[in-house]
């Protein structure tokens, strides 16, 4: 068995996939490129792959990895050829690297996104205004956000953001939007959406935009350990 580690895109379209589906069209990916891939034993086989994160719906992906367990080595470049001959417009697959079989899990090591986040002007802004917003939460000792669990009968838990957004958020205005650059770490409490923190940043910071109307693509999925960011490849 051999355990294979992508590097691959989600947009476009697929961006508004739940992560369920999107897995569901990378299988079929796998099985149109017929790559020798292993399945699990028992009455309901399934294909062993398996992702970094759970992508949102509406968050796009300039980088995600999976990992895939294959019966053979087959040249990275070979199965990068094949799967994305064999994909629809807004996957590809970028880059590979055979990793060891007793190497962590993707979700285990990845701890640290970045973002981009857009969304349109909420009436006459300024840099300056938008500059203000930042530096307010940037500076704040802490900021809370209370997140309602539907799982676990609707139980209210409050989140200090700041614990999650480690280095301070940058941003700038162009043709009517807001731009803005996020990193999100992932304690082992879990982590926050790009949505909670765009929601806070409206609600709590006067951010000129609108709560429901953002879109976020993740540019960054890293291990981050000691102040400092490593590839998922580096295992």
């Amino acid at each position: 068995m051999e355990r294979l580690r992508l590097a691959i895109k989600k947009d476009g379209a697929l961006q508004f996939l739940s992560h369920l589906d999107f897995a569901r069209t990378v299988r079929y990916i796998i099985i149109r490129a017929a790559l020798p891939v292993c399945y699990s034993e028992g009455f309901n086989p399934h294909m062993k792959i398996s992702f970094a994160s759970a992508l949102g719906v509406g968050v796009s992906a300039d980088i995600e990895y999976m990992d895939m367990e294959l019966s053979e080595k087959i040249p990275v470049p070979n199965v990068i050829s094949r799967m994305n001959s064999q994909s629809p417009k807004g996957f590809a697959a970028l880059d590979g690297k055979y990793v060891d079989d007793k190497a962590p899990k993707l979700m285990a090591v990845a701890n640290y996104s970045i973002y981009e986040l857009t969304g349109p002007i909420n009436g006459i802004t300024t840099t300056s205004q938008l500059e203000q917003s930042l530096i307010a939460f940037n500076t704040a000792a802490e900021v809370t956000y209370e997140k309602i669990s539907i799982k676990d009968k609707h139980k209210v838990r409050v989140i200090d953001i700041k614990k999650h957004v480690i280095e301070p958020i940058t941003g700038y205005i162009k043709t009517g939007r807001i731009f803005l650059h996020v990193g999100i770490y992932q304690t082992k409490e879990g982590a926050v959406k790009p949505s909670q923190i765009w929601q806070v940043l409206e609600t709590q910071f006067k951010l000129p935009a609108y709560t429901d109307m953002m879109l976020a693509r993740r540019t960054g999925i890293y291990i981050h350990e000691n102040g400092v960011n490593r590839s998922l490849f580096e295992v």
